[in-house]
Formats: structure tokens, sequence, C-alpha cells
């Protein structure tokens, strides 16, 4: 597994050495695609061995330029539409995931894949991201970069080992509450309450 891991890293530019964040979903200001950027200098500020594995859509080239504009390039990949069956493959490059979308009552699917991955997350303080995330969570105060920003380096400063423990625990709640069989189970429960005679 790590060296598959340092394969995939090196084929996607990742230099050697570096902890990897990773983001998978849509690019857009109110998935907090701004505030991440905005937060990135500030975790560079702190410890170099940063990389930024941004996967999604679109507007990929404003992304970009952005980036380029905040000195970011040599730190930030991005890979644009990243086909579903790949997602836990390159989820499994990151050492955290960040899921900085600042709807405070919209659905954060990402997360559920963050958790399945068994990645440490790093998300905005809303009710959506507690629901999902509990006390396992990593959390920023919503749409503050440098909340996030600590937030970040939080997650990064913990041991490898620690890490992987609060990953475990995140893809067990994961398995428990959010399965397909777990949704399938509350659908039908439903359907039995509505179609009783």
């Amino acid at each position: 597994e790590q060296e598959a891991l340092a394969r995939r890293r090196t084929s996607l530019g990742i230099p050697a050495g570096r902890k990897v964040v990773v983001y998978l979903g849509l690019l857009a200001p109110y998935q907090g695609t701004d505030v991440l950027l905005e937060a990135a200098p500030h975790v560079l500020q702190e410890r170099d061995d940063v990389h930024f594995l941004i996967m999604g859509f679109p507007a990929v080239d404003r992304y970009k330029y952005i980036a380029h504009q905040r000195g970011l390039t040599d730190h930030v990949t991005f890979m644009g539409k990243v086909p579903y069956h790949q997602a836990r493959d390159l989820l499994a490059t990151g050492d955290v995931a960040v899921a900085p979308k600042l709807s405070a009552t919209e659905g954060s699917g990402k997360i559920l894949n963050y958790m399945a991955t068994g990645l440490p997350t790093v998300a905005f303080d809303t009710p959506v991201s507690r629901e999902y995330l509990g006390e396992e969570g990593i959390f920023a105060q919503p749409g503050d970069p440098l909340s996030l920003a600590q937030a970040l380096l939080a997650g990064l400063s913990e041991s490898p080992e620690d890490r992987r423990r609060q990953g475990e625990r995140l893809r067990r709640m994961a398995v428990a509450s959010f399965s397909l069989d777990r949704a399938a189970e509350t659908i039908f429960q439903a359907y039995g309450m509505v179609c009783q005679p």
C-alpha cells in the first residue's frame, strides 16, 4: 500500500515528503473553494511541506489562476473532473480531507466519501458537518480562512498513527450510519409507516 501510494503521488506530480490535503467536489464559491485558496497561503506560512490535491470542476482555469496569483502553483494540483470509480484511490493519497462548504443546511456527500475512505476531515462547523462527523471532525469557523488554515494545520500535525485511528473511527461511523444497507433500512421503515392500511 505504501509503495503504491508513493507511486500514485509521484504520478500526480506531488513531491515526495509532502503532507497532502485532498478535496473532491464542485469548484464554486458556495462550496468554499475560494475560502480554501485563501486559507492555503496561511497553511504554507507555517509549513511548506503541504500539497493540496483539488479534484473537481467547473471553473478549473479560474481557480488555477487564483492559485497562481497567490503563489500556490507549486503546492496545488488541480485534477479537474474525476471519474467516480477512481475517487477512492485518489482520496487515499491524502493525509487529511477538507470540506469547506459554506451552506449551513445543504447536504455534503463529499464528507461521507472522506469518512468511508478513512480520512481525518476538516470542515466548517455547520449542523450538516456535525451530523456526519460528530466529535470526530476537525472544525473551523464557517467562512473564516484563518480558522480553516488552523484546523488544517491541527489535522496535519497529528501523528500518522493518530490520523489512522481517527480515520478508522470515521469509517466505522460511515458504515454504521450512512451505508447503503442502513439507508435502505431507513427507507423501508418510512414506507412501512406511510403505507400501513
